[in-house]
C-alpha cells in the first residue's frame, strides 16, 4: 500500500503560485542585466581577446602606476585579460605611435602624461603621429603638479639656499627629468631662469631611473609628479622644497607653491590620460570610459594618489575639448620660451 504524500512534500515539489511568479522575475531581470551587459561588451572582448594598456616608460613611474590601477578595474569591469605592457624610449613616442597603428576595437589603449599630446607636439618635428587626429580621448585619470626634489645631501632647505648651492657648485648644479623635451624638462629651465642660476639638463627614459640617479646621488635635484616624489620626500631620500600647484598639497602642508615664493609663471598641472586609437565607436567609448572613471575610486587608484585627491575627473568628451584647449595654450608658451628638445 503507498502511503500518501505528506502537506510538506506537497510543497516542497510543487512550488506555489507566488515563489513560481518571483523565480520567474528573477530569472527575467538575470537575463536582462545579462542582455544589457552583452550590448555593452565590445566584440572584441567578448571574443576573448586581451585588453592592452601601453605604456612609454618604465616600470614604477606615475603613468605606469595609474595603467596597473586602469587596468585592474576593466578586469572587474569587463571579464578579461587585461596585461600593461611598457614600451619605454622617445620620451613616450614608441608607445603612442604602437597604439596608434592598433586597432580601434577596444583592445589597445595608451595611457599618457598629457605633456605627450598637448607639449611634445611642439617639441619634436616629427612625432610619429598626431594627437588630434590619431587618437580618441577615453578618461583624464589624474591630474597632478610638479615638484623640484633635491638629495638631502645638497645643504639647501628653500629655493633661496638651493640658488645659492648652485652658483656656489655649478659643476654639481643638474637636474633629472624623465625624458629630452618633456614637461619637466622645460620646467626645469624655467626654474633656473626665475632662480637666476645655471643648471645642467640629464635626460633619463622615465621617472623611475631619474629618481634612482637621485638617491644615489648622481644629480642633485629633479623635477617630476609631486605625487611621484611623495613617499621618497617623506622617508627622507629626497626634500622637496617647492611646487608647481596653484595652492599647497593636502600631503605636504608644510611645502610651498612657487607662486607663494612671487614666481606664479611656474604654476602648472597636468593629467594622465587614457587614449584608445582613433576610429573607435561612439558607444565604446562611452563605455570605456565610464570603466575608466569607476577606476578613479578603486583602492588600486587611490593607493597611486596616496592622499592627493583629482582636481575633476574628466570624461571622453569633455577631455577631447580639452585636449585641443591644452594643444594650444602649451603650444604657445614653448613657442614664447624659445624650447626645443635640442635643449
Amino acid at each position: 500500500m503507498t502511503a500518501s504524500p505528506s502537506r510538506s512534500a506537497d510543497k516542497s515539489m510543487f512550488p506555489d503560485e507566488n515563489a513560481m511568479m518571483m523565480d520567474r522575475r528573477s530569472f527575467l531581470q538575470t537575463l536582462g542585466t545579462a542582455i544589457v551587459a552583452g550590448a555593452a561588451m565590445p566584440k572584441a572582448l567578448a571574443q576573448g581577446n586581451p585588453i592592452r594598456i601601453l605604456v612609454g616608460f618604465p616600470p614604477g613611474g606615475l603613468p605606469d602606476r595609474v595603467a596597473r590601477a586602469v587596468a585592474e578595474q576593466f578586469k572587474r569591469n569587463f571579464g578579461v585579460s587585461v596585461r600593461v605592457d611598457n614600451k619605454p624610449g622617445a620620451n613616450g613616442r614608441l608607445a603612442g605611435q604602437a597604439v596608434k597603428n592598433a586597432a580601434a576595437d577596444g583592445t589597445s589603449f595608451l595611457v599618457a602624461p598629457a605633456s605627450g599630446m598637448v607639449h611634445l607636439p611642439h617639441v619634436y618635428k616629427d612625432l610619429g603621429f598626431d594627437p588630434l587626429t590619431d587618437f580618441v580621448p577615453i578618461a583624464q585619470l589624474v591630474q597632478n603638479d610638479f615638484a623640484l626634489a633635491i638629495h638631502p645631501k645638497v645643504p639647501a632647505h628653500d629655493l633661496t639656499e638651493f640658488a645659492a648651492w648652485c652658483r656656489a657648485h655649478p659643476d654639481q648644479a643638474t637636474f633629472g627629468s624623465p625624458g629630452t623635451g618633456s614637461s619637466p624638462h622645460l620646467m626645469g629651465l624655467r626654474v633656473a631662469k626665475a632662480l637666476g642660476i645655471g643648471i645642467t639638463h640629464v635626460p633619463y627614459r622615465g621617472g623611475s631611473l631619474a629618481l634612482a640617479d637621485l638617491l644615489g646621488g648622481h644629480v642633485s635635484s629633479m623635477i617630476s609628479s609631486t605625487s611621484f616624489l611623495l613617499q621618497p620626500h617623506r622617508t627622507g631620500q629626497v626634500r622637496i622644497l617647492a611646487t608647481t600647484g596653484r595652492a599647497r598639497s593636502a600631503t605636504l602642508p608644510r611645502v610651498p607653491t612657487f607662486g607663494e615664493l612671487g614666481m606664479a609663471q611656474l604654476t602648472l598641472t597636468e593629467g594622465t590620460w587614457l587614449l584608445a586609437p582613433a576610429g573607435m565607436a561612439p558607444d565604446l567609448v562611452d563605455t570605456f570610459s565610464r570603466a575608466a572613471l569607476e577606476s578613479i575610486k578603486s583602492q588600486e587608484m587611490q593607493d597611486v594618489l596616496d592622499g592627493q585627491t583629482v582636481e575633476a575627473p574628466v570624461g571622453a568628451r569633455a577631455l577631447a575639448s580639452q585636449m585641443r584647449e591644452e594643444y594650444a595654450e602649451r603650444g604657445a608658451q614653448i613657442k614664447a620660451f624659445g624650447f626645443s628638445a635640442a635643449l
